[in-house]
């Protein structure tokens, strides 16, 4: 890559790790936050998940809290980082559809789970990272 101002460069080069971490922390931190509810009762959502058809419900809604809560958690710490996002990049995925396209929010109601489906993909492509557990193992998916 050639910069317009090449003496960035090297920031640039200091700022790479360092930012994709806090991105894939914060990231863990508000799946388990979003999460925690959802593990305190993981059939809680078996109405809502019965009603937009998946069935069977009971099943679903205790995917959507592991998932959810221990995705973030997998994430946060930089562990399985490409599985981990991978889980979660399909449940915001489906979330921004039923947002959108079924209960007819469109972007408003959809914007929140676009977001962070695409901020998991970049963690499916890319990984933990420098400084996640993956890293400092030396091993990822």
């Amino acid at each position: 890559m050639r910069y317009y101002f090449p003496s960035l460069s090297g920031l640039y080069s200091f700022l790479k790790p360092i930012s994709e971490t806090i991105l894939r922390v914060v990231s863990g931190v508000a799946l388990m936050v979003h999460g925690w509810p959802k593990i305190i009762d993981p059939l809680g959502k078996s109405q809502l998940l019965a009603n937009s058809g998946f069935h069977p419900a009971a099943f679903w809604s205790i995917a959507l809290s592991v998932t959810e809560f221990f995705g973030g958690l997998l994430l946060l710490l930089g562990l399985f980082t490409r599985l981990a996002a991978l889980g979660t990049f399909i449940i915001l995925s489906v979330a921004a559809y039923f947002h959108w396209v079924l209960w007819n929010q469109g972007w408003s109601g959809a914007e929140f789970p676009l977001l962070w489906a695409a901020v998991n993909l970049f963690f499916v492509a890319q990984g933990g990272g420098r400084y996640s557990l993956d890293g400092l193992r030396g091993r990822e998916l």
